[in-house]
């Protein structure tokens, strides 16, 4: 196993991430998007140094989308078939769209190239057919020919709790994937639709290490994107780079994302801050009571953005880049202190996990009952589901 690269994923607020990115040197690159606080120019314009570190995500997830930002491209499929897009005329000029993303990605001088994907809420039994169709036909044909250097070709794939439990369609998508030798990875998106903060589904999480397995052993490279901290988890099957993101749409991937919001107005989600020895977001109401605990100060990582020295007077509004510069601070020192030996990083993980559900248990015996957003429940499941992988890859 190599060193995990650690990706920026870029939404509204990546300000924070371009802050700790040059002021503390936490994180190995971005992933860029249309869907960014910067619109295409500023995108451009970026520096070189950052360009040649990064991806771009052509986000083309919800291709009938009308928001603003994705119409700023004009490989975007709803602006080529002029606000009204449909797979039929889509089909036609397909070949454009991606003529035009993959030679804005070749001429940013990305480090990777991303191919795109669709996703739907209800998968259709045509998907991959039409996938391939699309999408990955129309841009295969565009890379060939083209001079594209040393950069691996990433084609999206949007993966389902549901879809890893059909055997025939995991079995239809690998060979899908490894019938293109243009493609070298996978830009992999997790897509779990649980109803707690944390993946508890050990299904879902021995499902995908295997999937990620899978691809590894026909030498792929993964990027896994939409990422919280299961990515610890997920670097168990040699995963090559990982997204982090500050607000949880950046961690945690969702389709509505990629709509016009028809609803006003925004419900503020309580401030918390990530503890990397619970594994967990810890919401500050918390906080009080937590601070009489023995080992409260070893719960949080103490670095420069946030110390539990802070005043208490301070108005920590869930926006303040603090929290998440913070959060992003830990959990990449947590990806680079990872062991580079499978064994030693199964160990070490699995230690980790057991350390926090003993911390949760004297957390508990010391009177205090979390939530089950807050809560160390996902804890044994995760241990669960990572005992389930490794016997599996002893028995294989």
């Amino acid at each position: 196993m190599k060193d995990i690269s650690v990706y920026h994923q870029c939404g509204h607020n990546d300000v924070w991430n371009f802050d700790i990115y040059n002021e503390d040197n936490i994180g190995d690159g971005f992933i860029l998007c249309p869907k960014m606080r910067m619109n295409k120019g500023e995108i451009i314009t970026l520096d070189e140094n950052i360009k040649k570190n990064s991806f771009f995500d052509p986000q083309f997830y919800q291709p009938r989308s009308d928001l603003k930002k994705l119409s700023e491209y004009d490989f975007f499929p709803n602006l080529l078939c002029d606000d009204e897009y449909n797979t039929i005329d889509f089909y036609e000029i397909s070949n454009i769209s991606a003529e035009k993303c993959i030679s804005f990605q070749l001429e940013q001088k990305y480090k990777h190239l991303i191919i795109p994907t669709v996703v739907y809420d209800e998968t259709p039994q045509t998907y991959l057919e039409s996938l391939n169709q699309l999408y990955i036909e129309p841009f295969i044909k565009a890379i060939r020919g083209k001079d594209i250097e040393e950069r691996e070709v990433l084609l999206t794939v949007v993966i389902k709790d549901s879809q890893l439990l059909d055997d025939n369609y995991t079995n239809e998508l690998l060979n899908l994937i490894t019938s293109y030798s243009e493609i070298t990875g996978i830009y992999l998106v997790p897509y779990c639709k649980n109803s707690t903060k944390r993946i508890k589904d050990m299904r879902f999480i021995v499902n995908i290490l295997k999937f990620i397995n899978i691809l590894k052993y026909n030498e792929m490279y993964i990027h896994v994107a939409y990422s919280d901290i299961e990515g610890l988890l997920y670097s168990l099957a040699g995963i090559n780079s990982i997204s982090i993101g500050t607000y949880e749409n950046l961690r945690r991937f969702d389709l509505a994302n990629f709509e016009e919001r028809k609803q006003k107005g925004f419900s503020s989600p309580n401030k918390r801050i990530y503890s990397s020895r619970l594994f967990q977001w810890i919401d500050f109401n918390y906080l009080g009571i937590l601070k009489d605990f023995e080992k409260f100060d070893n719960l949080f990582e103490q670095n420069k953005y946030v110390t539990m020295e802070v005043p208490d007077y301070k108005d920590w509004h869930f926006r303040f880049p603090e929290l998440y510069k913070h959060y992003m601070m830990g959990i990449y020192n947590q990806y680079k202190c990872l062991p580079d030996s499978y064994e030693e990083r199964f160990n070490y993980i699995k230690g980790e996990l057991l350390n926090a559900i003993e911390l949760n248990k004297e957390i508990s015996d010391f009177g205090i009952l979390f939530n089950s957003d807050n809560d160390g429940s996902h804890l044994e499941c995760w241990v669960t589901a990572i005992n389930q992988f490794d016997r599996y890859l002893k028995e294989s």
